[in-house]
């Protein structure tokens, strides 16, 4: 899949600078984040347009700051290989795709946060550049009544826009299973719903028997990720209980 060589090219431009500067992995992470969130906008347009996301905002922590000063670079070629990929598959962006690394105090010391959208001014953005501006919150609503039931025993309250999940001592759900990522996947609210990304974790993420790349949630969807099993549930106006009709599949497919 085209997305799928995007992300190999991010993470290759990634590699030698963020792994150094600011864990490893992290490049894997962010090139993974990136491609899903671009599909989900991509997804999201009326059918026949090809528009492509020109905003790309990278939240980090202020004890971050100084690291990322340092990848400026790093982030012009990955706006440019963007531009240059996306353009290639048929999609066309108002203006050249542009990258702000901006500050959220709330966040965990190595924690990212990532959002993509598109520019609103009429005037053409300026060059990849890193950008200390204060962090706004997030306006989009934390769905309601949204939980994880891990392996049929602990339930697991789902409060944030933003979840991270993984054997990472930072993650907001740690999963102790060898079989698990540090950084494994991700949960972002949209629209009143929770969806799933998975960060190009090495054993994939499965929903109801099917490896998933990113995905909208149900109540009652059935998540593998190693040997964990979670079933999400959500309380929504005029549906059941679906997590008690859940049936753990067997044997995952690809």
């Amino acid at each position: 899949m085209w997305l799928e060589i995007i992300e190999n090219k991010l993470h290759s431009i990634f590699e030698d600078t963020l792994d150094r500067l600011l864990y490893p992995g992290v490049s894997r992470s962010l090139s993974s984040q990136l491609v899903a969130l671009i599909l989900a906008q991509i997804e999201a347009q009326p059918e026949g347009e090809k528009k492509a996301p020109d905003q790309i905002q990278i939240f980090i922590s202020p004890e971050k700051w100084d690291a990322w000063q340092s990848a400026q670079d790093t982030l012009t070629k990955a706006a440019l290989e963007l531009e240059k990929s996306l353009s290639a598959e048929g999609f066309r962006f108002k203006h050249q795709p542009q990258i702000d690394v901006l500050i959220n105090p709330g966040l965990d010391v190595d924690a990212i946060e990532v959002k993509i959208g598109y520019s609103q001014d009429a005037s053409p953005l300026e060059k990849t550049a890193l950008q200390a501006v204060p962090w706004q919150p997030t306006e989009e609503p934390v769905p309601i009544n949204a939980y994880l039931i891990i392996n049929g025993k602990e339930q697991v309250p789902l409060q944030k826009t933003v979840i991270n999940i993984g054997r990472r001592s930072t993650s907001d759900i740690i999963l102790q299973d060898p079989m698990v990522s540090r950084d494994h996947a991700q949960l972002r609210a949209q629209q009143g719903r929770y969806l799933l990304f998975d960060l190009s974790s090495t054993g994939g993420t499965m929903i109801n028997n099917h490896r998933i790349h990113s995905a909208t949630l149900k109540p009652g969807d059935v998540i593998r990720m190693g040997k964990t099993i979670l079933v999400y549930n959500q309380e929504i106006s005029g549906l059941t209980d679906a997590t008690k009709a859940a049936v753990i599949p067997s044997e995952p497919t690809e």
